[in-house]
Parts: C-alpha cells; structure tokens; sequence
C-alpha cells in the first residue's frame, strides 16, 4: 500500500486533482461556465432604447418582405399589359404579315371587332 500511497500523493501535486467526485464535478460545471460565457455575451443582441423599439406585432416572426405585395401586384398588371401589347403587335405584324406599329390604329380594331360581330 505504500507504493499507492506514493503514486497518489505524486498525481496529486502534478494535476491537484480534487479528492471526491462531487468536487470533481463541480470544477468541471465551473470551468465549462467559463467557456460558454464569452460566447453567450458574443451573441447579445444590442441594446436598443425604448423610442427605436418596434411596435407590438401580432405576427410573431414576421420579416418585413423586401419586395411588397402592392408592388408584386403592380408588376404583374404592368407585364400582362405588356405581354398583351407585344402579343398583338407579334399576331398582327408577323404572323399577318402588316406593319407591327397598325395594332396601335382604331381602323385596325374596327375590322377586327366587324369579323367578331354577327349580325
């Protein structure tokens, strides 16, 4: 037993070792303390006064969109005018073969509507 003596008391001068588990444990609790401290303060978001603070919003999580919906609607209007534009002048001038720019004069659209109309 002496020999188990002498390994323990070396080991413990070389790593000081605490002497019962629940003391092992909580070294161990306080160095991981220690390590997970500098990052929870990393991750802090900054302070903001009470005036910059947005108001109550029932939507929780909502993210503000980066391209509204009034907008998205005005978008589609604008290119199914366009596309119907650029349909006629395609219909008209090339697969007609007339002038592209005729769709834009009111004769045009009164011979179109006379073959739509039956009397």
């Amino acid at each position: 037993m002496g020999n188990n003596e002498k390994l323990h008391s070396t080991k413990k001068n070389i790593t000081a070792e605490p002497e019962t588990r629940q003391a092992a444990r909580t070294a161990r609790l306080e160095a991981q303390k220690a390590e997970r401290k500098p990052s929870k303060e990393k991750r802090r978001k900054p302070e903001v006064s009470e005036e910059a603070k947005p108001l109550f919003n029932p939507f929780f999580g909502y993210k503000k969109r980066k391209f509204p919906i009034w907008q998205r609607l005005i978008a589609l209007v604008s290119f199914c005018a366009i596309a119907l534009v650029v349909g006629a002048m395609f219909g008209y001038g090339g697969l007609g073969h007339k002038s592209p720019w005729a769709v834009f004069e009111p004769g045009t659209w009164q011979h179109i509507l006379d073959f739509l109309k039956t009397d």
